[in-house]
C-alpha cells in the first residue's frame, strides 16, 4: 500500500455527489445560454431537465424544445431515450465537459480555443495583439 492511496480513493457516495454538482451547475450555464437566445425556460420534471419556448419574430409561431442537460461520458436513461424519440427533434441533448477546473471557471464547454481582442485594447486606443486562451490558467 503506497503513500497516496487513500487519498486518491473517494467512495461512491463522494462521487455520485460530485457527479450530482457538476450536472446541476451545467443545467445553470445551458439555462442561461437559453434564456440569452430569448427563450422562457421551464423547470420540467421527468424524461428532460427543461421546457424552452420562444415566439418566432419571423413566423409568428412559438418553438418549443426540451432539454436535457448532459455531463461528461453520461447516458440517457430509458425514459429520456423514450421521450426524445417520442419528440423527435424537439428534444435536444446539451453536452457539456466538466472539467473541475472548468467548472470553476465557468467554462464547461471544454474549449480551449483562443480568441485574439478586436477594438480600442487599452488606453491608448490600439490593439494589443495578445490572444487569450483558457488553458494555462495555472
Amino acid at each position: 500500500m503506497g503513500l497516496f492511496d487513500g487519498i486518491s480513493r473517494r467512495s461512491k457516495r463522494q462521487v455520485i455527489k460530485e457527479n450530482a454538482a457538476k450536472g446541476k451547475n451545467a443545467e445553470r450555464v445551458v439555462k442561461a445560454e437559453y434564456e440569452m437566445k430569448g427563450y422562457k425556460v421551464k423547470q420540467t420534471g421527468r424524461g428532460h431537465d427543461f421546457e424552452a419556448t420562444r415566439k418566432n419574430w419571423l413566423t409568428g409561431k412559438k418553438e418549443t424544445e426540451y432539454v436535457e442537460v448532459k455531463t461528461g461520458n453520461a447516458e440517457l436513461s430509458p425514459l429520456q431515450k423514450k421521450k426524445k424519440q417520442s419528440l423527435g427533434s424537439k428534444y435536444k441533448v446539451e453536452r457539456r465537459d466538466s472539467t473541475s477546473l472548468g467548472s470553476m471557471f465557468g467554462n464547461l464547454s471544454g474549449s480551449t480555443k483562443s480568441t485574439k481582442r478586436k477594438g480600442s485594447g487599452g488606453l491608448l486606443g490600439g490593439s494589443t495583439g495578445r490572444s487569450r486562451s483558457t488553458k494555462g490558467i495555472f
